[in-house]
């Protein structure tokens, strides 16, 4: 399978980094939108374990474990814990994007937006400093970086890739490392030991380029500018939940509740990745509430025969309490 290609070549990246060019590493984590979910974890458990400049640090083993139930739903078949010590530091290289998801289907007339008040004090930028314990090929490839948040509405366009964000708020979304990277802010380049105290909300655009030789170049804008109606939002609106009332036979997990994106028919859960009621780290209410901030969304229940009424009372129980006013149910036939 082309998927398991993928992610054994991340595998072999991280076990072996010096095999590769920081391009071919790119390359790699940026295939798919698998990839670039198993990069965000990563990196959101690096930042929980070094990072002192947020409040709201990452449960490392939530992380991992949701890192890892992502990798078994899709019957993939390694040992990831084994790689738990190195692989942050060698993804780290990349200085890529994990937020940039996949672009929603739907066009919708993009406006300037009103930014939540509990984020209008958080800051753009952050000053992360290669601790002085790391091994030696840490420190001859990797340096002190900066980190770059923002808020609902900024623009951000990453080589192809360009979307406007719409959850409210991105916690360090980019890491760009001063030995390999350059980050210019309104034309000026950034001093990583004299960076503006500036809150995340003034980003406006951020605009990221790699040249052949892997330097990356990161432009940040606080001026206004106006978004082609064209570029789209990266939260997808549409989600289909299957209730299967049982777990069923051959699941790789004991569950009773799937999900996948976008508005579809199907009753096998073989179509579907495995979701939870409650798990800490993955479950349905997460994706209800995402989907709901898309004014636009739609939900579709497909409920399996034999269903007890208790689920369908429940997801009903969630749709409400998550914001999801635009649903319907569908009874397998």
């Amino acid at each position: 399978m082309k998927e398991e290609k993928t992610i054994r070549q991340l595998l072999e990246m991280l076990d072996n980094p010096e095999a590769y060019t920081e391009q071919e590493i790119r390359d790699i984590i940026n295939h798919d939108e698998d990839t670039r979910e198993a990069y965000r974890l990563m990196v959101e458990a690096k930042r929980s374990s070094r990072h002192t400049h947020t409040n709201n640090l990452t449960n490392v083993d939530a992380a991992w474990k949701r890192f890892n139930q992502k990798r078994k739903a899709k019957k993939q078949r390694f040992s990831w814990m084994k790689i738990a010590a190195s692989f942050i530091i060698v993804l780290l290289i990349t200085g890529v994007s994990f937020a940039a998801y996949r672009a929603a289907t739907i066009p919708k007339q993009v406006e300037e937006t009103k930014v939540d008040k509990k984020y209008a004090n958080k800051k753009m930028l952050h000053a992360y400093r290669l601790p002085k314990d790391a091994a030696k090929w840490q420190k001859e490839r990797l340096s002190d970086a900066i980190w770059v948040s923002w808020c609902k509405g900024t623009w951000v366009v990453n080589g192809d890739d360009s979307f406007v964000e719409e959850h409210p708020f991105c916690d360090m979304s980019y890491i760009f490392f001063v030995k390999n990277s350059t980050v210019i802010l309104d034309g000026k380049v950034l001093d990583i030991n004299n960076l503006p105290d500036l809150p995340a909300s003034a980003l406006k655009k951020i605009t990221i380029h790699y040249n052949k030789d892997g330097h990356g170049t990161a432009h940040l804008s606080t001026k206004p500018v106006q978004i082609p109606v064209n570029v789209k939002g990266n939260i997808n609106p549409e989600l289909t939940i299957l209730l299967t009332g049982t777990v069923p036979k051959g699941a790789y997990q004991p569950v009773t509740i799937w999900e996948c994106k976008g508005l579809k028919d199907s009753y096998d859960w073989h179509d579907y990745t495995y979701t939870s009621w409650t798990a800490e780290s993955d479950n349905i209410s997460m994706k209800l509430k995402e989907v709901a901030i898309r004014k636009d969304h739609r939900v579709r229940v497909n409920i399996c025969k034999g269903t007890p009424q208790k689920h369908i009372d429940r997801i009903k129980k969630l749709m409400q309490e998550n914001g999801v006013t635009n649903y319907e149910l569908v009874n397998q036939k």
